[in-house]
């Protein structure tokens, strides 16, 4: 895993590109339009939001997949499809031929850059970055820092760091088997009782609880993207409000 040299970027009139206009493709560029970026989206289909902002003229939308040029005169980009494997190789070679800053959504082995969490008050931004190991952790500092947070702990902010590595195998143990998670439910994984077993130097049993906790979220009952283990562990952390 590199290690990432934090920077912050004036993107003001100058050209992101975004390939791929679904889901994850709309997140990308909804983020990217309050810094003043001139975004253009490469994809055949995008969302009705996306659609709306191109109809709209706040952004380019190119309808048609990727092909090679798509990167020239960009100042970064991103790959928010990454369905296409062939596809992600192509536009990782065009960047680094165009020497592009690229952002592959979840392939953190062709990212020269990677997006961390941000939390923001006015003009002051927090970022905070995993290096790619664990999205579910650099939301957690997010949710803490924003104080949004619904989760309570007994540890302080950054002993949660502790858990990136053993975070980082778990997530690759899980794409190479195709299970993905709601997003909540690892949230609610990451618990005191994890960081003790990890700062007390138990990492294999730090190891089993993890996974047995999270291969919960492969047989549980939650419907409509809710889990209730996280509604659970939340409720009195929202019943205090």
């Amino acid at each position: 895993m590199p290690l990432y040299y934090p920077v912050f970027l004036d993107l003001r009139e100058r050209r992101v590109v975004v390939i791929g206009g679904g889901a994850m493709g709309e997140e990308k560029v909804t983020r990217l339009l309050p810094y003043e970026a001139k975004v253009v989206v490469v994809a055949p289909d995008v969302t009705d939001e996306v659609s709306e902002l191109a109809d709209d003229g706040k952004i380019e939308w190119v309808r048609r997949p990727y092909q090679s040029g798509d990167l020239d005169g960009a100042f970064v980009a991103i790959v928010a499809d990454t369905s296409d494997d062939a596809v992600n190789q192509a536009v990782s070679e065009e960047a680094r031929e165009r020497n592009v800053p690229l952002n592959v959504a979840d392939v953190t082995h062709l990212c020269t850059w990677i997006t961390p969490s941000v939390a923001r008050r006015g003009d002051v931004i927090v970022a905070t970055s995993t290096g790619g190991a664990s999205p579910a952790l650099a939301r957690r500092f997010r949710e803490i820092l924003n104080g949004e947070c619904r989760l309570k702990s007994r540890h302080e902010l950054m002993d949660f760091a502790d858990l990136a590595p053993l975070l980082s195998e778990a997530r690759l143990q899980l794409l190479d088997k195709g299970i993905r998670l709601n997003l909540d439910h690892w949230q609610a994984c990451l618990t005191d009782e994890l960081i003790d077993l990890v700062q007390s130097g138990d990492i294999e049993r730090a190891r089993r609880v993890l996974m047995d906790s999270l291969l919960m979220g492969t047989t549980c009952d939650c419907t409509d993207g809710v889990c209730e283990m996280y509604e659970e562990l939340a409720a009195p952390a929202s019943a205090a409000h």
